[in-house]
């Protein structure tokens, strides 16, 4: 299979295509062909750090932690998904594991989830990363609980958007009634 690796680390390090044999799914794990990926900040933050980084994988190193694709092979083990399976998610690129920057990938079963079939590979593999960050802030940082009150993180909140004519409700009005994540349901 082909794949972009880097063989040194450092701002101006190239990708350089290579080959590499196709991986066979683990116990646990499932073989997807990848049809998307994207680059995140903590990707351009490895290829030019390197090893002062804990997490940065070994050279040469295939980044990319977020993907979409569709399950090539199953684990033993793996339930929930099929072969034929449209999936996403956040399952390499760090430490051992090999990154989305290729043709094919073992990806960690608890770490897919079924693409919502609303949206494309593209869009899907935008998500991952950047959509755990939003959650973590949104939980722990806004403290939201169950029926609790929510929090305030600085920025973007209630004020400003008062200020630009909504009711302050992401659901309300001014998004049409329907909330951000509404439309990422599957």
């Amino acid at each position: 299979m082909k794949f972009m690796t880097l063989t040194s680390y450092g701002a101006d390090a190239p990708f350089v295509e290579a080959e590499l044999p196709r991986p066979l799914a683990t116990p646990g794990h499932v073989v997807l062909r990848v049809k998307a990926t994207s680059v995140n900040t903590i990707d351009t933050m490895i290829k030019g750090a390197g090893k002062d980084l804990p997490l940065s994988p070994d050279l040469p190193a295939v980044l990319g932690m977020d993907f979409a694709g569709i399950i090539e092979e199953l684990g033993e083990g793996v339930t929930g998904f099929a072969v034929g399976d449209e999936v996403y998610g956040c399952a390499g690129g760090l430490a051992d594991l090999q990154g989305a920057l290729a043709e094919f990938m073992r990806a960690d079963a608890r770490l897919i989830a079924h693409k919502p079939k609303s949206l494309s590979m593209r869009e899907a593999a935008a998500l991952p990363l950047v959509g755990i960050t939003a959650w973590e802030g949104h939980h722990r940082l806004g403290r939201a609980s169950p029926g609790g009150r929510r929090g305030r993180a600085e920025g973007a909140g209630p004020r400003r958007r008062r200020r630009r004519g909504s009711s302050g409700d992401p659901t309300g009005p001014a998004s049409g009634g329907r909330g951000f994540f509404d439309r990422y349901r599957g």
